[in-house]
Parts: structure tokens; sequence; C-alpha cells
């Protein structure tokens, strides 16, 4: 298969002032993370770094990563770093690979709930929700999964897209971040994005869950200052449901390197972010987003066929645009949360 890659000449917080129109052009540290993952910091400190970046970065060099992906595999989240043993694991290194989406399972699970709002309660539990995600990815053939890794503290997963929902959410609703979120997300989405009236309510809905959040997504002994419970609800349900699978739940290792974001639109594929930064030294990563696969995830969780009632049919499609409006919301912020905006974005389509 050939593949049409193209690498930005733009840093990540940058493309959107070049593609779109900007109203309110705030500073990039009102926005983005200045203490997160930073291409710029690193440049900074060694400039023949930038030089590395090119080279591994060049079209023909991300391509020889693309392999074929399987949608029964457990899912991946998009971060770049290299998992535990994987040099010396003959198992791990030749298993097919799942998806690559941000949150893995998690934010699939909290996609679900936005796009089923009809049925927020006050006595809902984000768990409740993942148990009945990952049962439903099973009834529709899709593979469940996230990470943790050997740097996490407290009651930390080691997942940044997991252990900072409240943040995720948080950007999403603060004015300050919407045009950059949301032209972020229409760079991604292309015509599938809807600004005035999906967006607006998939937003809206998450207001409204926020405010649902202290019995949603509960702290310890009900302390503001206290540890999200779910946390460790999450990685004990994944551990379970591996176990069943007869797999085990990937540790991650080493400190966020990641360079650029890769955007898949290519179905059928992903990128093998393992074999990326082994063959870089763990020194330069990559976050890995097979976007096509947010559209298959829709597509088996909400089904519809000739002989539904149109207004099945309806209700069908207007979930499936929610669910990846949803998921690339999420995405999109969770980059804001853990990085500076200087990393770089590649696109890779068919050709």
């Amino acid at each position: 298969m050939k593949y049409q890659v193209t690498v930005y000449d733009q840093m990540l917080s940058d493309v959107v002032q070049k593609y779109s129109k900007l109203i309110f052009n705030y500073p990039k540290d009102k926005i983005w993370n200045p203490k997160g993952v930073s291409l710029q910091r690193r440049i900074a400190a060694d400039p023949a770094f930038g030089k590395k970046v090119d080279k591994a970065l060049r079209p023909a060099n991300i391509e020889k990563y693309l392999v074929k992906q399987d949608s029964a595999a457990p899912a991946r989240c998009i971060d770049g770093r290299l998992i535990a043993g994987w040099d010396q694991d003959d198992a791990i290194r030749q298993g097919t690979l799942g998806p690559k989406l941000a949150g893995g399972t998690v934010h699939a699970a909290l996609a679900h709930r936005i796009v089923d709002s009809e049925h927020m309660r006050e006595n809902l539990l984000f768990e409740e929700d993942l148990k009945y995600v990952i049962q439903r990815f099973k009834e529709v053939g899709l593979g469940s999964g996230g990470h943790i890794d050997y740097n996490q503290t407290g009651s930390n997963t080691g997942c940044g897209a997991v252990d900072n929902i409240n943040l995720i959410l948080d950007r999403l609703q603060r004015p300050e971040h919407q045009e950059q979120l949301r032209e972020l997300s229409r760079l991604i989405l292309g015509e599938s994005y809807d600004g005035e009236v999906v967006v607006n309510e998939v937003i809206g809905r998450m207001l409204y869950l926020d405010a649902l959040k202290p019995t949603y997504m509960p702290k310890q002994d009900n302390d503001p200052a206290g540890e999200f419970l779910y946390k460790a609800t999450v990685v004990k349900t994944l551990r379970e449901e591996a176990k069943r699978a007869r797999e085990v739940v990937p540790a991650l290792t080493g400190p966020h390197n990641e360079v650029a974001t890769v955007l898949n639109f290519v179905p059928g594929t992903t990128i093998d972010t393992d074999r990326f930064s082994y063959d870089n030294q763990n020194e330069i990563q990559v976050f890995g987003w097979d976007v096509w696969h947010m559209y298959e995830e829709a597509r088996r969780l909400y089904t519809y066929d000739m002989h539904s009632q149109v207004q099945d049919q309806r209700e069908a499609i207007e979930k499936r645009i929610k669910y990846v409006t949803t998921r690339t919301l999420l995405g999109v912020s969770t980059l804001v949360v853990l990085t500076d905006g200087s990393i770089q974005l590649v696109a890779v389509t068919d050709k």
C-alpha cells in the first residue's frame, strides 16, 4: 500500500493559525501546558537534535512503521513510549497491534456517556460506564485496553490521558481554549466537522457531566483535594479484562520524548510506536492517533440497517457523528494538557 505522508512545517500550536481564522489569539502558555512534552526546549538545549528529528520524521521513514492493525486486539493509547521488555519479548514484538486512540478504552467510556447523555443521572459512576463499554466492545468485535507505566505515583495509572480527565474536560469548557480546540478538531474531522450544532451540543453535555462529577467521579473521602477513586478502579478493571483474554496491561517505560503527533487516516493500519521508539533509542517518539478508527468504533457501536425505522436510522447516524466528534475533542484536549504545543504534526493518508 502506498501512503501520502505530510509533515507540517509549523509546530502543533501554530498549525491552527495557518489553516484557520482565529478571532482571539491567546498566548500559547494560556492554552498549552508550558511544562508539558516539548520539542522546542529540547532543540534549545541541543540545536543538533532538530536535524535528528527531521530525519526521523521523513515521510519515507514514517511509512516503515505503518502496519496492519487488528481491531480485536487490545486498544492502545496515543502514548509513544516503549513497552517495558519489548526488546526482549518475541511474543510482544510479533503480536498483532490494536488501534491507537487517546485514552484507549477509558476515553471510549467517557465518549459513550457524553453521547448517551439522556441517561445521565446523579448516581452514575464512571467505572460503570467503563465496564459497560468493555462489554459492548466485546459484542461488536472491538478490543479493549489501556496502559500503566513505571513512573506512576500514588493512585495514578501512569496514562496521562486517563489521569488528567478532569483537566481535559476543563480545557474543553474554558473560553480561552475554545478556538484552538475547535479548529484543531476541524483540521482532523474535515467535512465531518459540525461546529454550529454538534460541537456545541457535545461541549454542552460535557458541562452537564462536569456538574455531576462529584458523584460520577468521586474523590477519596469526598475530599475536594483528594485523589479520584476511578483511577485505581480503571487499572483493576483493565487487568481483570486482560486476564480473561490471557493478556496483560502493558507498562510503558522511560520519559515522554514525543516530538510529533501522527494522525493516521488510512483504514486498517496503525503506527508501530514501540518499534519507532526502539529504533530511535527511546529518545525520539511520536504520539500515534488512528483517526480512521474513531469512525469504525462509531459504526459498530451505533448500528442500523435498511430494515430499520427511519427514526432509528437517523438516531444511529446522529450518535455516530457525536461519538466521533467527542473522541476528537477529547484527543485534541489531551494533547493540549500533555504538551506545550511545540511538537510537530504529521498526517498519513491514502495516495
